[in-house]
């Protein structure tokens, strides 16, 4: 048996850095005076501050855990397939990230409106709050487990704790206290990371080297199936699944794009999505090879333990058992950071939607910024209580039901966004009414999808369930399905009609100046 390490020392790392995060919001407070300081940061954000804050969101705490619990297990066939983000971010860069900014909107679906009309703005946002006020929940329960065997301390209050901490500096601080928190956090989270391989590689013999050689030999770098069976998670199905989620956190979340629209310039804005998703990138590589390395340190140096432990409690079992007191602290504030960067940046965004494109549009439209600015920290409020609800149920539940629940509120409202945003980005001919019905359709084709796999329909029509793709392609074939149908109802109609003036790649007039462009 391994002894726990954990002492007095690891709680004051911990606990000062939680203390950072509270200071942090407490000290953005009285700058929020507009929507566009609580919501966009002001748009005055460095690039390389933004950049990486984008890091720090995007390496969510089951980046920390899965990745490592992976390839421990197997090999790097999600490492290889994550690679396509860079692709993605050419895209963004030339595509989506100047449409948001030239804008100047404060909600990504707000483009939606001035594209299609009031329906696809409220059918993106109500998929976007309803899924991410689920995941947020999930996390935080996801992150306090490991938290709660490392620390000995109840898994209910740690998610208290990290909840309301959370929950208090996005909601006083808004998103430049979100984005100055990543950055501090992000830190703690590649520290955190960089602390544990030297451990590693100390305590087997043939150092580094051994770690290459003993990986390689045993296809630890392998890439998994290359074959081109799409019935399989093979490489090339895998990649593509995530080239398409990618494609659609870029185009359509809004986390993603209040940082496009928090930048102060063009030009920072570039430098920081550059630079946050290189920094992402070279961060999965590096948690994946910490996993390859504890396979190798663990053949060596056998612990009885693991074989009761799922993968990705392997890499939290290392820390306890063999990172010594006072650095364990940092480890484990790098996963926490790993967590609040996320939840933090879910809290901030999801008010923004809520208090953007419901409340603002559909109840208050003319009151005062400092009004608006009120509902905001609400708005954070509340999403911080169904946070902590959701993860307080499925800690006392043990159920799986609210997660089955987030997938499937996922499937049904955000299966198709990227293809709706791209039939408004690269198209002139679609109009409202296309877009429309292509969505219908869209909407239609996933429920009887996800009712004919269910279990009720494979005892129904067991015929029919046998022919149904793997749900891992929903994303792909929602986004396809959608983007053509919608496409080619336009071509029924002779010409679009409605001034589009800043709203595709082919008319680059900033919207705010369409009056001026005339009719084309």
């Amino acid at each position: 048996m391994h002894q726990q390490l954990w002492g007095w020392l690891d709680w004051v790392v911990v606990a000062l850095n939680l203390a950072v995060s509270a200071v942090v919001g407490a000290y953005f407070t009285r700058r929020n005076k507009s929507t566009d300081a609580y919501f966009l940061a002001g748009r005055k954000m460095s690039g390389a501050v933004v950049g990486l804050s984008l890091m720090a969101t995007i390496i969510s705490s089951m980046t920390f855990l899965a990745m490592p619990g992976f390839t421990f297990k197997q090999d790097w066939r999600y490492v290889y397939a994550h690679l396509p983000y860079l692709l993605v971010t050419v895209v963004a860069l030339y595509l989506f990230m100047p449409f948001f900014r030239r804008t100047r909107i404060q909600s990504a679906y707000e483009y939606l409106e001035r594209r299609f009309g009031v329906w696809a703005r409220l059918y993106a946002a109500t998929g976007f709050v309803l899924f991410h006020a689920f995941k947020m929940g999930a996390v935080l329960y996801a992150v306090s487990l490991p938290l709660a065997s490392l620390c000995g301390v109840s898994i209910a209050w740690i998610i208290l704790v990290l909840g309301i901490l959370v929950t208090a500096y996005t909601v006083a601080g808004g998103l430049e206290a979100v984005i100055w928190t990543d950055v501090i956090q992000g830190v703690a989270l590649v520290l955190g990371a960089v602390i544990c391989l030297p451990l590693m590689v100390h305590l087997i013999p043939g150092g580094f080297s051994q770690i290459v050689e003993e990986a390689y030999r045993d296809a630890k770098f392998a890439p998994g199936s290359t074959a081109f069976n799409l019935s399989e998670k093979t490489l090339w199905v895998i990649s593509l699944v995530y080239l398409f989620q990618f494609l659609q956190m870029m185009a359509t979340d809004q986390m993603i794009v209040q940082r496009y629209c928090a930048m102060k310039s063009d030009e920072e804005a570039k430098k920081g999505l550059v630079m946050g998703s290189v920094l992402s990138v070279v961060t999965w590589v590096y948690f994946s090879f910490l996993g390859t390395t504890l396979y190798v340190f663990y053949k060596y140096n056998a612990a009885p333990e693991l074989s009761r432990l799922l993968p990705e409690e392997v890499f939290p079992f290392f820390i306890s058992t063999r990172v010594p007191t006072g650095l364990a602290g940092f480890v484990i504030s790098g996963l926490i950071a790993a967590a609040l960067s996320t939840l933090s940046a879910e809290i901030s965004a999801l008010a923004t939607t809520a208090s953007t494109d419901f409340y603002r549009r559909l109840i208050r439209r003319h009151e005062t910024e400092r009004h608006y600015v009120l509902v905001g920290r609400w708005c954070s409020t509340a999403f911080g209580v169904v946070m902590l609800s959701v993860a307080l149920i499925i800690y006392y539940s043990s159920s799986s039901t609210l997660m089955d629940l987030q997938t499937l509120f996922f499937s049904i409202l955000g299966g198709g966004l990227l293809g709706l945003f791209l039939l408004g980005f690269v198209t002139e001919r679609v109009d409202n009414r296309s877009a429309l019905i292509a969505t219908i359709c869209t909407f239609t084709a996933i429920c009887v999808w996800l009712a004919l796999d269910s279990p009720l329909g494979r005892s129904s029509l067991p015929g029919a369930s046998r022919w149904l793709p793997d749900k891992f392609w929903l994303g792909v074939l929602a986004n396809c399905f959608l983007f053509t149908v919608g496409y080619l109802l336009s071509l029924l109609k002779a010409t679009r009609q409605k001034d589009l003036a800043g709203l595709t790649i082919w008319s680059k007039t900033p919207y705010a100046d369409r009056e001026t462009a005339g009719a084309r």
